[in-house]
């Protein structure tokens, strides 16, 4: 079946499949081209259409009920008030639909394994679900299988997602206002710079989701499982005004300078106070007291600490590349699995220059500090003072460490040796 019309005449004859006229027979076709396809209330429901392309269809008010779309293409697509209850919706593609007031309960859009000749031989490949863009306001997608979707930047207000299967699922940038996820399984879930507003989590499982620039200040998540979530805060309440400033440092992030503010505290005490979880990208802590303060599981990437005093410090588990710590006093401090590597300097359009920023801890004191598993990669150790710390499983690749003193650090310990310095006299 290669032309539209007989498309056509496949489709009205399913018509009266569904209504079990005579004459009528069930729609069965791989990879059609239904593209710009332009209909409303009609039925495919049972229809068997793997892979077909319904791109910049119109197609309102359209029942798909039961049938087989797998690995099917509806990009730009509008199916305003269409229905895909019980659907096989295995990687599918509705980037950017217009998906209003339409009803996803119990469709299954887990990713899909297709098969593709790769140099003359077949390979299987996963394919996930994507839906990065799309307009699902007012949606139903109760008990629908979502794991692993992309839904990136999806509009999501009024959504009944109750008991919804989201594993895993992208929901970075997403607006879930007033949403409801009541009994969802959001573990391990991006939920990064999404919109909360209002959204009800009732009894959802929120373990391990990244949360990371979201305003929690109009959820309840008291009702919800958020152990292992990054960017929950479990310690005592920031100060307003340190709050406020990381509520404009967050919309600076996720408007990509936009809206907001980078965080500057140049030169405050912030001693003791908890800012594990947060996105610091690129925030500034030149000359800050912060003894004892928490930073586990942050995002610091080309954050600046020259200067700063951080004894006691605890970054456990922080992404640090490109970090500025010319100076800074860590005696002490616990930095267990930091990664501290360069960052790739990008021009205006995005494209990588062959350049990057590299860590840079010259001249810092890391006396006593805790770098079991820390990855050093070309990072500068020019005159850094690291008696007597615990490099455990520690990697030292290409890095500058002209000066630096290790004395008293077991770097036997160490997965890979410091080049330049003699492990005998380590």
């Amino acid at each position: 079946m290669t032309t539209r019309k007989e498309l056509y005449e496949a489709i009205r004859l399913h018509q009266a499949f569904v209504a079990r006229k005579p004459g009528g027979k069930r729609l069965q076709v791989r990879n059609a081209n239904l593209s710009r396809l332009k209909v409303r209330r009609i039925t495919l429901a049972d229809a068997v259409l793997p892979g077909t392309n319904f791109i910049q269809a119109v197609m309102h008010d359209v029942r798909f009920d039961f049938a087989d779309l797998f690995a099917s293409n509806f990009v730009e697509a509008d199916l305003e008030g269409s229905f895909f209850n019980r659907a096989d919706m295995r990687g599918v593609n509705m980037a950017r639909c217009r998906l209003c007031d339409t009803d996803f309960t119990e469709a299954d859009l887990r990713a899909g394994s297709i098969i593709i000749l790769d140099a003359g031989h077949e390979k299987s490949v996963s394919r996930r679900s994507d839906l990065s863009g799309a307009d699902l306001s007012g949606a139903k997608m109760w008990g629908a299988n979502l794991a692993n979707t992309n839904m990136s930047g999806t509009k999501l207000h009024n959504v009944d997602m109750s008991e919804a299967n989201m594993f895993a699922v992208n929901l970075e940038g997403a607006d879930l206002s007033g949403c409801r996820l009541t009994g969802a399984k959001l573990k391990n879930a991006n939920l990064k710079g999404a919109r909360l507003k209002y959204t009800d989590l009732t009894g959802a499982d929120l373990s391990g989701v990244n949360l990371r620039n979201v305003d929690l200040s109009q959820v309840d998540l008291s009702r919800c499982n958020t152990s292992g979530a990054i960017g929950v805060k479990r310690g005592p309440k920031l100060p307003d005004s340190i709050q406020e400033r990381i509520d404009r440092h967050a919309a600076w992030i996720s408007s990509e300078g936009q809206t907001g503010s980078p965080l500057n505290v140049a030169g405050e005490d912030l001693s003791g106070i908890d800012l594990s979880g947060s996105d610091l990208t690129g925030a500034c802590f030149d000359n800050c007291t912060l003894r004892e303060t928490k930073f586990m599981d942050a995002v610091l990437i080309l954050a600046s600490f020259r200067n700063a005093n951080l004894e006691g410090a605890k970054f456990t588990g922080a992404h640090c590349s490109g970090i500025r710590m010319m100076g800074a006093k860590l005696d002490r401090a616990v930095l267990m699995g930091v990664h501290m590597g360069p960052v790739a300097q990008r021009d205006a359009t995005g494209s990588a220059t062959g350049e990057s920023w590299k860590a840079d801890l010259s001249d810092a004191s890391l006396l006593q500090c805790d770098l079991r598993n820390v990855k050093f990669v070309e990072v500068r150790l020019r005159n850094t003072l690291l008696n007597g710390a615990n490099v455990s499983g520690a990697t030292f690749k290409s890095c500058d460490v002209d000066g630096a003193d290790f004395e008293g650090c077991n770097m036997q310990a160490a997965l890979t040796p410091v080049m330049g310095k003699s492990l005998d006299k380590a």
